[in-house]
């Protein structure tokens, strides 16, 4: 979208940012185009279990829990294609696989701002 000005790549929205977003969730604009096989079962899409694009780090973990963009969400490495029935929770990973996802693409910090529990997920999980 010409409106779209994105993040600069940024893995992590500003305390400003995050504040607005915990109100209101943001849009998704997913590009990555679908396989043609669901990436959790290996199986087809059928009439009464198509396909969806689904996230990794879910968009709601990743915004509200730990403050990420919209973009980083949405990039090509955060997107499954599942089966909007019987896969697509499947592929959302856990708050403490978030923290080691974050943790192997070379994040070292969190956002100060972050809630508590996650903040203290992260000491504990990531040393």
């Amino acid at each position: 979208m010409k409106n779209n000005i994105g993040f600069d790549n940024r893995k992590f929205l500003t305390e400003h940012e995050w504040n607005t977003y915990i109100k209101r969730m943001p849009v998704r604009y997913i590009k990555k185009k679908k396989t043609e096989c669901c990436e959790i079962c290996g199986e087809k899409a059928t009439a009464e279990n198509p396909f969806e694009s689904s996230h990794i780090i879910g968009f709601k973990i990743g915004v509200v829990y730990f403050g990420l963009t919209p973009d980083f969400l949405d990039c090509d490495d955060n997107i499954v294609t599942a089966h909007k029935r019987k896969c697509n929770s499947k592929a959302e990973i856990s708050k403490e696989s978030v923290c080691q996802r974050l943790s192997e693409l070379g994040i070292k910090e969190l956002p100060s701002f972050l809630p508590e529990e996650i903040i203290e997920l992260w000491s504990k999980l990531i040393k």
